[in-house]
């Protein structure tokens, strides 16, 4: 009942600044939402390719958004791995039989802004067990209303990003963290050269030690600074690399080129570090 990755979660602490940064990195990114229920609001920058990447900031903790206010106490980063499922509430019996034991389901919305006025965006969430998912929180997300989300509007940006191609994980071991992994999506661990490859259904997921990962994010503080496994970083799908390059030099990021991949750190991300390619390519981005 799941069908890969539905979208990720970078949480921020300011997320006007966030706002700004993610543009300048040639995204489109949204208008500010706000999930009433949760006490959180977000920026999403959405891609033609049915995934986005969401940044969360915490309006006032409760007991709904205690994973994120905590994440933030230490950190700004990829806090969360958000899965798509048709069926949130479904999926629960036979995830927690395999060994995924999960939450009861939340139903939450936010308000969007269209032409006639203003609709919720509805979405069902249930959190996988933390224990069962080394490196980051996993959760299963529902949308009950498309179209409020992936709005022509939005999908279109500067950088000519379409789709995640890729979710990074940086782990000491990386077999028994790709194997969890491979369990929860019911597939196999394929060995890439020093990487290890999870295959979702759609974005595959990248374990992989920091010193392979060195190569992609030369000397990245986060390897050093934050505790692994952790979720690291993704490689972001464009159509054009030279388009996505100006974008990057326009807004003065540091960028690493090589092998038809741009990369850039942690500290440009809000925590999250960023590739950039036409296709994803495990050997071009981890030699």
């Amino acid at each position: 009942m799941l069908k890969g990755l539905d979208h990720l979660v970078v949480a921020v602490r300011d997320l006007d600044e966030a706002q700004d940064r993610w543009t300048r990195l040639g995204f489109t990114v949204t208008p500010r939402g706000r999930h009433t229920e949760l006490k959180t609001a977000n920026h999403t920058i959405m891609f033609k390719a049915d995934d986005y990447i969401e940044l969360l900031g915490v309006e006032e903790q409760r007991p709904a958004n205690a994973h994120y206010a905590e994440f933030l106490r230490r950190r700004e980063g990829l806090a969360a791995l958000a899965l798509k499922t048709d069926d949130a509430r479904g999926a629960m019996a036979p995830l927690t039989a395999a060994g995924f034991p999960v939450t009861e389901a939340v139903d939450f919305g936010r308000p969007v802004q269209v032409a006639d006025g203003t609709r919720d965006a509805r979405f069902t969430i249930s959190q996988i067990d933390p224990a069962a998912t080394p490196g980051g929180r996993v959760f299963l997300c529902q949308h009950h209303t498309r179209d409020l989300v992936w709005r022509p509007e939005y999908v279109e940006h500067a950088n000519t990003a379409a789709g995640l191609a890729a979710l990074v994980i940086a782990a000491d071991d990386p077999q028994p963290v790709a194997e969890s992994y491979a369990r929860l999506f019911g597939g196999t661990v394929e060995a890439q050269g020093p990487a290890l490859l999870v295959r979702t259904g759609d974005t595959p997921i990248v374990v992989a030690t920091p010193a392979a990962l060195h190569w992609v994010w030369t000397s990245d503080p986060a390897f050093e600074t934050v505790p692994r496994p952790f979720l690291a970083g993704a490689v972001v799908r464009v159509t054009d690399l030279e388009k996505a390059q100006q974008c990057l030099q326009k807004g003065k990021f540091p960028t690493v080129v090589g092998n038809g991949v741009l990369r850039v750190g942690s500290a440009a991300g809000n925590g999250m570090m960023l590739a950039f390619a036409t296709r994803f390519d495990l050997p071009a981005l981890i030699p």
